[in-house]
């Protein structure tokens, strides 16, 4: 498969969340190094979440990341992706497993934390409790240097961008921004609100998703697919990006079965675009 990329070194700030390849951390390490990425996303490794993994599969991990090279975007133990009024489960969250992945996450160095946004009904409003959570985990992760990136996603206070730039803007903590998903905003075909979503965030945006797909009647969620044969655009929403100055990573999250296969057609079609676009240039 290695003429599928191309064995030349490319630069360029393209990552990939490692169990988007695989749970097994040898068969992720052959694809970064099939396909020359030294970037990636931690989430879950082995069947389990950040911060959950296995102890020996972590010390695993945190030589791999040192031995090869790695520069680790993200770490994203999936908090806030509850129901807002499930106090219990928030309260959790913020006294155990925030704690404990900032705790482990100084043994790999990640750039970012990434938070949710908590699910709520269609049209309600953030309160007062959802804001003091969000702050209250965006001082815990300032307290130890990791800046906190809120990732929106369907059917929770932060969905699209505009809402979600007002979610951070509640929050008011200069530590807390945001992780860009233009999949998950649930407006995919409509490109233009798509770039109103990325203009609303604009300076707030430090890591961005890719993946693509086919919205669904049944579902706010879509049937992922590769970029070719979704409805998003990335195209033009990779030069709305480029507008208002984005230089961050650009993280496949592929979504779809089979992983490895569908991980090469994203990963090759979302080159092809950048090199299209020349998008790197100046900004590595």
């Amino acid at each position: 498969m290695e003429g599928l990329i191309g064995a030349r070194e490319l630069k360029e700030k393209t990552s990939i969340v490692t169990d988007e390849i695989s749970q097994d951390l040898d068969e992720v390490t052959r694809f970064l190094d099939l396909y020359k990425i030294r970037a990636v996303e931690i989430r879950t490794l082995g069947g389990n979440r950040v911060p959950d993994i296995e102890k020996s599969e972590w010390t695993r991990l945190k030589k791999r990341v040192h031995n090869e090279g790695w520069e680790v975007v993200a770490v994203s133990p999936g908090i806030f992706k509850g129901d807002h009024e499930d106090k219990i489960l928030s309260d959790r969250e913020l006294t155990e497993t925030l704690p404990k992945t900032i705790y482990l996450a100084h043994d790999i160095d990640p750039n970012y934390i990434i938070s949710f946004g908590f699910m709520c009904q269609p049209g309600e409003s953030i309160n007062a409790d959802v804001v003091e959570r969000l702050k209250l985990a965006s001082i815990l992760c300032a307290n130890d240097g990791f800046p906190l990136l809120l990732e929106n996603e369907p059917g929770s206070f932060a969905q699209t961008g505009e809402n979600t730039r007002a979610v951070i803007d509640a929050v008011g903590h200069p530590n807390l921004y945001a992780n860009w998903d233009p999949c998950n905003a649930n407006i995919l075909g409509d490109s233009e609100t798509l770039a109103k979503c990325a203009r609303a965030l604009r300076d707030k945006i430090l890591n961005v998703h890719v993946k693509d797909g086919i919205p669904r009647d049944d579902s706010e969620f879509p049937t992922y697919t590769t970029i070719s044969s979704g409805k998003l655009g990335w195209k033009q929403h990779l030069k709305v990006l480029k507008e208002i100055g984005y230089k961050g990573y650009l993280g496949i999250e592929t979504h779809m079965e089979p992983l490895w296969e569908s991980s090469e057609i994203i990963l090759r079609e979302l080159r092809e675009i950048v090199s299209e676009l020349d998008f790197w240039s100046g900004r590595l």
